[in-house]
């Protein structure tokens, strides 16, 4: 049973590059993103497919700690992550495209929860309170794209 898709994108003043530099540094999320309240980056190594961290944050209705781990990555054009929420598997999808003539970056993001091993009590709550869930993390999503793109005005010194 596939549950939500949220999409959500924001045009960032800034090179891919320095987008990137943002979206991939797992050791300031805390910092970075208002919805994670602390973050700890498990793996070594340089950012790649299988980094693994670990952060607390809301997602899907879900508060609490979770272990993420990056599934696809090319680097700085996209990023998959996934995590496991007891029965389901979320996975955000990042694609960074270079936009128009001066250095703007247009960050997607796309979010998608998959309920396939969930019980039938578990699926029959979701028919009647996933719409809430859904609204909260849209507004979260929309959150991440604003702090990203603060940070990077930061980093950066620019009109994000």
């Amino acid at each position: 049973m596939a549950g939500h898709i949220i999409y959500v994108h924001r045009t960032i003043a800034a090179t891919p590059e320095q987008v990137w530099e943002v979206i991939t540094d797992v050791a300031a999320f805390d910092r970075i993103f208002r919805s994670v309240s602390d973050s700890r980056l498990i793996s070594e190594g340089p950012f790649g497919v299988g980094t693994t961290w670990e952060e607390k944050r809301t997602l899907f209705g879900h508060h609490g700690s979770e272990e993420l781990h990056v599934v696809e990555c090319e680097a700085p054009l996209s990023l998959a992550v996934e995590t496991r929420l007891k029965h389901d598997v979320v996975r955000t999808s990042y694609r960074l495209t270079r936009f128009g003539a001066e250095n703007r970056t247009r960050l997607a993001m796309t979010t998608s929860v998959h309920m396939e091993e969930r019980t039938p009590v578990e699926k029959l709550a979701w028919k009647f309170f996933g719409g809430f869930s859904f609204e909260h993390t849209h507004k979260m999503l929309e959150h991440d794209l604003e702090d990203v793109a603060e940070e990077v005005r930061r980093r950066v010194g620019v009109a994000a």
